[in-house]
């Protein structure tokens, strides 16, 4: 025998064992991929759920222009995932969430109607209608999650999303008020409508900015202004868009931003191109007054970057209610992973500690009155820490409407104002 062969012979040997063991886990996690994603977690026990999801990833498809929400994501909500579930997150950052979207198009026109790189999606507005009204979403499974006992069933801020009804293809993830802050140490009276937002800005000059739109700030800017131009909100509720309606009210909107402009920082020459930059206008004083996010508030509160003369307010009628929800689509390759995930963000817990201003500071969407009671003393706590008496606040807030409003604001802001 010649000995010169027998390294070459028992290297075949383990190659072939190693090709073995590798097809075998090949063909394991394929068979495991495929009855996870055949499982349909809507007709099954959360606790089957449950196990059917151990050891897998879930991949979640959000907003990645924030620190502090990837931060929430990539720590807290990935270790309840796997110290609670044992399963791994896999965050997919996106610039807009259109991106997410239009991957689950993409995948699902090519046939890939399972296994999708998709399990869960943060969003709202105009994808979440372009998802459930295209057939592109999972399915009913907020009833399923055991969160959602904590949540109002009259509320419709977390059963409507921009005026469609959710029916349970969605579940609730963070509260979002946009809203007014001003610093009470130079603005003495704040204006409760748009005609005294005018008045105050003629009487003090480059004092009051808004991002420019289609940014997203500024796009909420837009709509408050169609709000508290042409006479309320209600008008433009319903799950549909009203042409006619848009083509009487809308040039109003224009006219008053018109008037409004000369009387902007910089004279409306040019527009804060974030909100970054707007409240960083705000905090060295070159702005006394500005539209803004309620957690935008606290957090600058808390961090020290606002004066602490800073107080949020609210226009009446005007001002937003604007939360966000998670969706599953329907080629989710986890959907059982997904659904847990889900469930982690709309719990107590979860809401809870995105509430705490040096965290992310996002409001709670749940009724806190339905959660145990050393739940409700944790967020009696935060809410004592986070600057803004919340609940009174946000009181009079309202609903945003069919996206294709703000759609609408956002091209004739840029044809006429831009």
């Amino acid at each position: 025998m010649n000995h010169l062969l027998l390294p070459r012979r028992r290297f075949l040997l383990l190659s072939t064992s190693a090709c073995l063991a590798a097809l075998t886990s090949n063909c394991a996690r394929q068979n495991a991929s495929s009855e996870l994603s055949s499982f349909d977690p809507k007709a099954a026990p959360w606790d089957e759920i449950v196990a059917v999801a151990k050891g897998t990833t879930v991949n979640w498809a959000m907003w990645g222009g924030s620190d502090k929400t990837n931060a929430y994501a990539d720590q807290w909500v990935a270790d309840q995932l796997k110290s609670q579930y044992d399963v791994t997150l896999n965050r997919v950052p996106l610039n807009d969430t259109v991106e997410a979207v239009n991957k689950v198009v993409g995948e699902v026109q090519a046939g890939q109607t399972t296994g999708g790189s998709i399990d869960l999606i943060w969003i709202n507005g105009e994808n979440f209608r372009t998802m459930k009204q295209g057939n592109l979403l999972f399915g009913s499974f907020r009833d399923k999650l055991p969160s959602n006992q904590y949540y109002d069933a009259n509320n419709a801020a977390v059963n409507s999303d921009f005026g469609l009804p959710i029916e349970g293809y969605s579940a609730p993830y963070t509260g979002s008020y946009y809203v007014m802050a001003a610093d009470s140490a130079k603005v003495q009276q704040f204006p409760q409508t748009y005609s005294e937002l005018l008045a105050w800005a003629k009487a003090n000059p480059g004092r009051f900015a808004y991002v420019a739109p289609p940014q997203f700030d500024g796009s909420r800017f837009l709509l408050t202004a169609l709000y508290g131009v042409t006479g309320g909100y209600e008008q433009y509720t319903g799950a549909e868009f009203n042409e006619t309606l848009w083509n009487e009210k809308s040039p109003q909107v224009f006219a008053y931003l018109k008037e409004l402009e000369p009387y902007l920082w910089r004279s409306g020459e040019t527009y804060p191109p974030t909100q970054t930059r707007l409240q960083e206008l705000f905090a060295n004083g070159e702005i006394w007054m500005m539209p803004v996010f309620v957690s935008n508030v606290a957090e600058g509160l808390a961090n020290g970057q606002f004066p602490q003369t800073t107080q949020a307010f609210i226009l009446p009628e005007i001002s937003l209610n604007d939360p966000s929800f998670t969706a599953i689509p329907i080629n989710a390759a986890n959907p059982a992973g997904a659904m847990i995930l889900a469930n982690i963000l709309s719990s107590p817990e979860g809401q809870l500690q995105k509430f705490k201003p040096d965290v992310w500071g996002d409001p709670p969407l749940l009724d806190t009155q339905k959660v145990p009671s050393n739940l409700q003393a944790e967020f009696a706590k935060v809410e004592a820490v986070y600057g803004i008496p919340l609940k009174e606040l946000i009181a009079s807030t309202v609903p945003v409407v069919n996206a294709e409003y703000t759609t609408r604001l956002e091209q004739t802001w840029e044809e006429q104002i831009a």
